[in-house]
Order: structure tokens, then sequence, then C-alpha cells
């Protein structure tokens, strides 16, 4: 991952910047500078947000919204562009945070994500990646091949968190190496094996019951499953080979004696088939014999009858084309006289009615001397109306001039009334107006009041809020460690009366012990008497003695320890109550300020607004007040525009009010001149044509005129239409009768000489009729297809007739001297026969199906015990190799398995990498790293723990141990090994960049001279930016990446370049 682009809005300090990493392209290292608090760490956390959501510290996401951004204001939002191979990326997130609403009132406004493939920056999109928060995650983790916590253990390096990938333990070491090195491959490469290994298993041990299955068979006897238990396992196939040979013996001697039954049944079956022929002969003789007389004999009748009835019919069928013609033309002719009759008819009609129309016509013709005149008269009548319009339209025009001239009098002297009020208007508008001056200073105490309440008043308010926060918090604590002081205290007491009393008694039991130690004569050895009164009392419990001691010695270690605890926290107490002090002495500071901020607002403001200042200032009043004073400037701003408005329309409408009372003069003298011209004009037409009559008095005569012409003439039409159209018809009609008499007369003369050929016929020699009903009757039967039923029915007849006759005869000759036979004793012969059969073939199918089972599982125990032997070398060679893989193959204590195994060989190569690289040149070949072998001896299952060997002592030791200066050397030599490492292993995560926040202040000046060499050297291949406040590393630094604090809070960014 290579940064390209950090846009930040309203994220910690910085209102709108821009970082662009590229910048730094062409240097191996680059300082992140500024003062403290101005926001360098910042940087990384929005590194850290924009790709996992997390800050690179302690802090929450939801903090990093600027302090000097409102509710109103824009969304705290962080864009990264970063290079990931051969993709631009492009990642935006929007922080949880609270937003004003248009109604009032705040929301809280949802976080958002967005991550896409860009062509560059600011470009197109290639592919959105996701758009949801956990997508957008996940997606960033497979991209990296890191999550947020290896994303700040490998590239990014916090503040004080620098030593973390070196001093965590061998779990959490493992965990970041299987990611960044990607040896999960291993894993599922392992995974698989023990599943493969599992199924294997499964394998072996069905393939097992299939075989015990095959010797446990149903097809066995219960004779041969009995001697199959006894049989050892080596030799249960031989056994079975064994059962197949008897069974096979078995079914060939079955098979003999089926034989000779299948022959005896075959001998018997074809004498009872024999004997069935002849009987079935005797039966179709008598049959046939019986059909004979009932068929055709007792039918013989009726095939006469339908003989002569078939004659009968094709004598009518001979006559049917002549009758059917003969009503033909009849059924023509009566249709003819019809149409003659209809025809004539019509003919009458239409001669009638070109009577009337010729009547007609010769009336019109007497009329049209009259319609001639009219159309005379029409033609004056239309001379004298253009005369009289002509007259109308001059005294119309008088008439709307005379109008027009009394409107623009009028008009022209409102226009010089209009001119006068905007004068007035005018005059008075410049005597009244606001002065731009006026406004000015409205401004100007607008501005002084805004910054006073929303700079100067509210900073001191949030201060002294702040203030009194921790003081409140301060005092709380000062109330908790008072009362934890006093149970410490009491406790302490407890302490000392129970140690005081475990004394006495311990003291006691002492004496006691003493006591019975003394002898007669000897010293004591506490006061050295030589007299002991007390001797032969009670005996000592050198029991209850020891532990009165070991209790004695615990209440002591526990009187130490409360001590201990009640001096730290009535120290604790004492420093909480001087900060207590020191916060109530800030808050009476501030509370000067904000009384001096308050006077200097009265200042400005008294004398133009009614505000009571004897008030304390609170943030509700300071907004009351900016509110008023804003609608005092927005009333002015208003006032002043308003005016400014007016005064240019009025200048506006005054100069149009004149130029319109100079267009108005002119158009009331041209006005004049028209009236003239028209009364001139009427004058001349009323002289020429004194005669004259109105326009309507034309139009109506005219009209009329009009319309009487036009009815004449359309009779005209009308009637010649009319005349001509009857005359075609009458034509028409008279040929058409003609013909139909033509006509008429060819059928009449057809229907004679059919009705002749007919009559003819019936009485003709050999007719078998000669009534022509009996003969239309018989054609009826003909067109039902009479005559081929009667046909078929004497030729069926005939046909069954000689059959029977054939077949009696036939019969007849095959039973000469024959009896008629016994069929049931045959038959009864043939069932016994069969029965024994049936019984030999029915155990011969069970011997040879059983045989064929057992041939069948043989084979297949046969087939599966030779493929066990494979499959169970398969299975063993399966079986070691995953041993190997989880490392059981060996007796060592600390078995690897192989992903582990491979993750500690690329753990390996890091220390060999430092090693060679970083750690000797930063310590002067002093220190080298090497595996910590404590934790393999430990049943550590990971062993990653780092040592360093130290070349003055000649001995290993803990990392932990370091100093914190050789800590952060040894931290930034591992770090940047596993950054090449890491950047040189083809599966590995891409490692392009590498930030550290400070951890520079604890070297001496050699070995930060060393560690930046050792950075620029590394910067090389790949971005490496630094935080440090260490004046060596801003002198030695070109490249420089500089935040400026501002006074409001907020910081800006400024790229030096020192080279």
């Amino acid at each position: 991952m290579r940064p390209v682009q950090l846009e930040l809005t309203n994220f910690g300090p910085y209102r709108k910047e821009v970082i662009n990493f590229t910048q730094f392209d062409h240097a191996p290292l680059f300082l992140i500078g500024g003062d403290t608090g101005a926001g360098k760490s910042t940087l990384f956390d929005a590194i850290t947000v924009a790709l996992f959501a997390t800050t690179s510290g302690d802090r929450n996401v939801e903090e990093m919204r600027s302090t000097f951004a409102g509710p109103e204001d824009d969304l705290t939002k962080v864009t990264f562009y970063f290079q990931q191979g051969n993709h631009l990326y492009r990642i935006d997130r929007v922080l949880q945070q609270e937003r004003a609403k248009q109604g009032g009132g705040t929301t809280m406004q949802k976080a958002t994500a967005s991550l896409v493939i860009v062509d560059k920056i600011g470009g197109q999109e290639i592919e959105k990646l996701g758009d949801k928060i956990k997508e957008v995650s996940d997606q960033i983790e497979q991209i990296l091949g890191l999550n947020a916590e290896q994303f700040k253990q490998i590239i990014l390096l916090p503040q004080n968190d620098f030593s973390r990938f070196l001093k965590e333990d061998s779990k959490t070491k493992t965990q970041i190496l299987k990611k960044i090195f990607g040896t999960g491959i291993f894993d599922h490469f392992q995974k698989s094996l023990e599943e493969r290994l599992r199924q294997s298993n499964k394998d072996m041990e069905k393939r097992q019951a299939q075989l015990d299955g095959h010797f446990a068979s149903q097809v066995w006897s219960v004779e041969e499953l009995a001697l199959l238990e006894q049989t050892p396992a080596s030799e249960k196939l031989t056994r079975l080979e064994e059962f197949l040979s008897q069974r096979q013996e078995n079914v060939t001697k079955q098979k003999s004696i089926l034989k000779d039954a299948h022959e005896d049944l075959a001998q018997l079956q074809k004498s009872l088939q024999t004997a069935q022929d002849m009987a079935k002969i005797f039966q179709e003789v008598e049959q046939a014999k019986e059909r004979y007389r009932m068929e055709i004999e007792e039918g013989a009748q009726g095939q006469a009858e339908a003989k002569a009835h078939l004659e009968e019919l094709q004598f009518a069928q001979g006559l049917q084309e002549t009758i059917s013609s003969l009503k033909q033309y009849q059924k023509q002719l009566v249709q003819l006289e019809q149409d003659l009759d209809i025809a004539q008819e019509v003919l009458s009609e239409k001669r009638q009615a070109f009577e009337d129309v010729k009547a007609q016509k010769e009336e019109l013709a007497v009329q049209s001397k009259d319609f001639l005149q009219k159309e005379e008269e029409l033609e004056t009548w239309k001379e004298d109306i253009i005369y009289a319009q002509s007259l109308a339209q001059e005294q119309e025009k008088i008439k709307r001039s005379m109008t027009n001239y009394k409107q623009l009098e009028e008009t022209y002297q409102q226009a010089r009334k209009e001119i006068e009020m905007l004068n007035k208007s005018l005059s008075d508008l410049e005597a009244n107006r606001l002065s731009l001056e006026s406004l000015h200073e409205a401004e100007k105490l607008l501005q002084i009041v805004g910054y006073s309440v929303e700079n100067q008043l509210a900073q001191d308010l949030k201060e002294i809020e702040d203030l009194n926060q921790e003081l409140t918090k301060t005092e709380k604590r000062h109330q908790m460690l008072s009362f934890d002081i006093d149970q410490a205290q009491e406790i302490l007491k407890e302490l000392e009366e129970e140690l005081r009393r475990t004394l006495a008694s311990r003291r006691q039991l002492m004496i006691v012990q003493l006591q019975a130690e003394l002898e007669e004569g000897q010293p004591c050895m506490v006061c050295g008497a030589l007299e002991h009164p007390n001797i032969g009392g009670a005996q000592a419990d050198e029991v209850a003695l020891k532990n009165l001691m070991d209790q004695v010695e615990k209440l002591q270690a526990q009187k130490e320890k409360q001590v201990a605890t009640l001096s730290n926290r009535q120290a604790t107490l004492s420093e909480v109550a001087s900060k207590r002090q020191d916060l109530l002495d800030k808050v009476a500071k501030v509370k000067v300020t904000l009384e001096k901020h308050y006077q200097e607002l009265e200042e400005h403001v008294k004398g133009r607004f009614d505000f009571d200042f004897s008030v304390d200032y609170e943030t509700d009043r300071g907004q009351a007040l900016l509110l008023k004073v804003e609608q005092y400037y927005q009333e002015l701003q208003k006032r002043y525009d308003r005016e400014e408005r007016d005064y240019v329309r009025y200048q506006d409408e005054l100069g149009k009010a004149q130029e319109k009372a100079t267009d108005l003069a002119k158009t009331y003298q041209e006005a004049k001149a028209v009236l003239d011209q028209a009364q001139e004009r009427l004058e001349d037409l009323q002289e020429g044509h004194p005669e004259l009559e109105s326009v309507e008095v034309y139009q109506e005569r005219i009209s009329l005129a009009h319309q009487e012409l036009n009815l004449y003439n359309k009779q005209v039409k009308e009637n010649s239409e009319a005349y001509n159209q009857l005359h075609a018809d009458i034509k028409g009609i008279k040929g058409q009768i003609e013909s139909i008499t033509k006509s008429k007369d060819k059928v009449n003369q057809d229907v004679k000489r059919l009705s002749a050929e007919l009559e003819q016929s019936l009485k003709a020699e050999g007719a078998l009729a000669n009534d022509l009903e009996q003969v239309e009757l018989w054609l009826i039967e003909v067109n039902n297809q009479a005559i081929p039923m009667l046909q078929a029915k004497l030729t069926t007849y005939a046909t069954l007739k000689q059959e029977l006759q054939a077949q009696i005869r036939k019969g007849q000759e095959l039973l000469q001297n024959q009896e008629q036979p016994d069929l049931d004793s045959l038959a009864q012969a043939v069932q016994n026969c069969q029965e024994i059969y049936d019984r030999q073939l029915a155990q011969f199918s069970v011997m040879e199906k059983g045989l064929k089972d057992a041939t069948a599982t043989y084979q297949a125990a046969k087939t599966l015990q030779d493929s066990n032997q494979e499959a169970f070398k398969a299975h063993q060679e399966l079986s070691d190799l995953v041993k190997v893989v989880k490392g059981e193959n060996t007796a060592l204590t600390g078995r690897l398995n192989l992903e582990v195994y491979v993750i500690r060989q690329y753990f390996q190569q890091i220390l060999d990498y430092a090693n060679a690289n970083y750690i000797g040149l930063l310590t002067d070949n002093r220190y080298s790293f090497v595996l910590s072998e404590e934790g393999r001896r430990a049943r550590d299952h990971f062993g990653l723990d780092i040592n360093v060997y130290d070349q003055l002592t000649g001995s290993e030791r803990s990392v932990k141990s370091l100093s914190g200066g050789e800590t952060f050397i040894a931290a930034l030599a591992i770090a940047l090994s596993l950054s090449e490492v890491v950047q040189n292993t083809s599966k590995g995560a891409v490692v392009e960049a590498l930030f550290i926040d400070e951890g520079f202040g604890s070297l001496d000046k050699e070995a930060l001279t060393k560690a930046i060499s050792v950075l620029e050297q590394i910067g090389e291949n790949r971005m490496v930016g630094v935080i440090s406040h260490v004046d060596d590393m801003k002198e030695g630094i070109a490249q420089q990446l500089v935040i400026i604090k501002s006074h409001d809070g907020s910081s800006r960014i400024k790229i030096v370049d020192k080279g």
C-alpha cells in the first residue's frame, strides 16, 4: 500500500486540507513536524480511519470531528487515495456526527463509506467495490492483506506503541505473520489432508464392512455360513471356491433329471394336440351344416325378392336423367313468367314518371324570362352597395377619430399630472433617504458584537465550562481519595490491633516454651538465673507457636503494605488538592477576562439598544443581543435597499412619463388632421349619390335575389337529370322484356319435348311400371344407394353358399373312418406330467440362481479384497503424510505443524535480515537477535519469543530487559526488516510505505544519525515518513510536512523543502 493523497474536512484540527504524498516520491525520507497538539498524529488517525474506521491510538472515531465545526457546518469526511498493485483506490468515509435539522434542533448523521477503483485523482470510477461500512472494511483487509491492528504494527507505528510487535507473545506474532505472509495456504493444505484422511478412514471401514457383508451374505446356506465362521479370514475365499464347486455339481445332476421330465411332457402334449385337432374338425362340420340350413336354405325366398326389386330400381335409374331435366325446365318456365310480369309493371311506372317530368320542364321554360330580369336588377344593386359601404365607412371613421381625439386629450392631461406627482415623490425620498455611512456604521457594530459574542465571550464561557467540569471531576476524586484514606486508616488500625494481640499470644507461647526447656542447675537463656520456680508446668504447642510466628510476619507485611498505600493516597490527595486550587485560580482568571470582554461589549452597544448589562453574561443573553444587532442591521440594509430601488424606480418612471407626454402631444395633432380629412370625403360622397339607401337594404335585396335564382337553377338541373334518367330506364326495360320473352319460348319447347320422351318410355314394351309416381318413388331409393346395397347382399349370399358347401365336403372327407376322441383323460395325463416337470424346473431354477448369486458374491469379495490391499497402502501413506504435516512424527517436545513451521522460517528470515542490515549498524555490533529456546522447552507451540545476544557480556537476554532507547532501536530494526522481508516475498502483503510516530527522542546523537541513515536507505524503494520533535531530525531531513497551529484552534499544512 502506497499513499497517494489524503483529503480532510473538519477532521481534528483541520478545516479543509489536502496532502499529496507524491510530492515526497523523490525524497527517501520526509518529516512530519509542528507544535505539540497541532495535529501531527491526527494525520495517522485519518489514514487508519479511512482504511479501517478506527484511530491509530485510543481515541474514538466520533471524537475526530473538529471542535470548531458546528452541526450546520460541512460533514467530517476523509478521502484517501492509495496505490496497491496496478490499481489506484479511493476510499471515502463520513463519520457519525450531529447535524442541524431544517425545522430546528439536531439529528444524528449516520456514518457512511465507499471504496472504488479510479483512473486518476479526481477522475472517473472504473469499478465500485463497496458502499457499506462492513463491505468496505472487508474489501480493505482483502486488498491490503492486513487488519487494523496488523497495519499499526507493520506499516503505521503509532506514538507510544512502537515496540508492540517486538514484545508481543508468540501467539500474537504468529497471527500477524500468518496474515501478512499469506501462509493460510499451508493451513488449508493441512486441513484438506486431514479431511482426506478422515474420508480415507471412512472408506477403509466401509470396505471392510462390504467384505464382511459378502462373507455373511444370505446367498450362503446356514451350513455354509457356519463353516465360514470357523474359517480364518485369509482362507475364506478358498472356502467360497469349494462351495461354488459343490453347487455346480448339484446343478448338473438336477439339469439331467429336468431333461427326462421335459421329454415325457412333450410326448403327452403332442398326443393331446392331435386329439384336440380331430375334435375341432368334428365340431366345425356340424357348425357348417347348421349354418347352411339357417342362412342358405331359409334365406332363398328373400334373395329372389331382392333380385326382382333390383331390376325395378335399375329400370327407374335409366329414366332418372330425363325426369330430372324435365323438372328443371318446368321450374325455369315458371321463373321466366314471373320476371316478365314484374318487368311490364316497372315499365308502366317509368312511363308515367316520364310524362310528369316532361310537364315540369315546359313550366320551367316559361319562368326563365322573369329570372333574367331578376339578374339585371342584382347587378345594379351590387354597384349601389359599394357606394353605400364607402359612405358608411367614412361615417364610422369620423366617429372613431372623434372618440380617439377626446381620449388623447384626456390621456395627455393625466400624463402631466403623473409627472408632477413623480417629481414630488422624488423630492420627498431625497430628503429622508438613509445614508451609506449609517449603514456601514451598523455593519461595523454587527461585526464587533459578533466577534465579541461568538469568539471572545463564547470562548471564555467554554473555557470556564471545561475548567468547571475538570474541577468537578477533581473534587469527586478528592472526595474519593479522602474516603479511601479514611478506610485505609481504619484498616491500618485494625491491622495494628490484630498484630498487637498476635504478638502477645506469641510472647506467651514463647515463655511457656522457654519454661519447658529450663533444667535444674542450668542458667536461664534469657536472664541467666539458676533458680527456676515454674519448672514442670504446661508444655508449649510448637505447631501453634509456628503458626503465630507466621501470622506475625504476614500481619507485619500487610501493615507495611497498608502504610505504603496510605502514604501514596495521601500524596495523591495532596496533588489533587493542588490541582483543584490551580483550577479554581484559572476559573477566576477566565471570569475576569469574561467580565472585561463583557464591559468592552457594553461600551460599543451603550446608547444604541435597550439591553441590561447589570446581569451576568450568559450565552443566551449574548445570542439575544447579537440577534437584536443583526435584526437592526438587516432592517437598515432592507431600508437602504428599498430606498435605493425606489429612487431608481422614480427616476425611471419620470423619464418614461415625460417621454410619454411628448408622444401624446404629437399623436394628438395627428388625430385632428385625420378627423378633418374624413369629414371632407363624407361630404363629397353625399353630393355625388343623394339617392343611396343603407347598406342593410341593399344586402337584403341581393340576398333574396340570390336565393330565388339558386332555387330556380337547382330545379332546372334536377328536372334535366330526371328527364334523361327516365328516358334511359324505359329503353333498358323494353330490351329486358324482349329477352325474357325469347327465353320463355325456348324453355317451353324443351318442356314439351322431354314430356313426350318420358311418356314414350313408360308405355314401351318391357317397362316395369307405367305410373310416373311409382318411378319417382324408386328413384328416391336409388338416390339413397339402394342398388349397391342390394347387389352386395346378393353377392354375399352366393359366396357364403359356396364356402359352406366346400367346408362340409372337406370335413366329411377328413372324418371318414374316424371316431370322437376322449380329451378329458388325455388332458389329465398332461396335467400330471406338467406338475412333475414344474417341480423339477423350480428346484433347478433355485439351484441355478443360488449358484449365480454365490458366484457374483465370490467375485465381488475377491475384487474387493484385491482392491483393499492397494487402498490400505494409499491410506497408510496418507496417514504418514498427515502426521508429518501436523508435526506428530517427531519425539521433540515443541512439535510444529506445517504452517507454524513456515511462519517460523519467515520469522527467522526477519531476524537474519535485521541482524545483517540494521541491529548491528544501529548498536555498533553490540546486539544481535536470536530466537528464544525457553518457549520450546516450556512446550510453547509457537516459539517466536525474541532475545538479544549481547556481545559485551557474551550472554543472551530478553528484549524486555532493554532500555528505552535500546528498545526503540530494536523495534525499529525489526519493523524495517519485517517490511523488507514482506516486500521480497511473493505471497506476502505489499508494503510500500512506513510511518513512525515519535520515539526518536530516546536516542543519542550518534544513534539518531544511524537511524536516519537506515530510514533513508529504506526510503530508496518505498515511502518513509516520521513524526518527531527532535531538532537534529528537523535540521537533517530536507523534505518536511509542517503543521501550523492557528489562534482559533485549527491547523493548516505546509510543505517545506530545505534542500
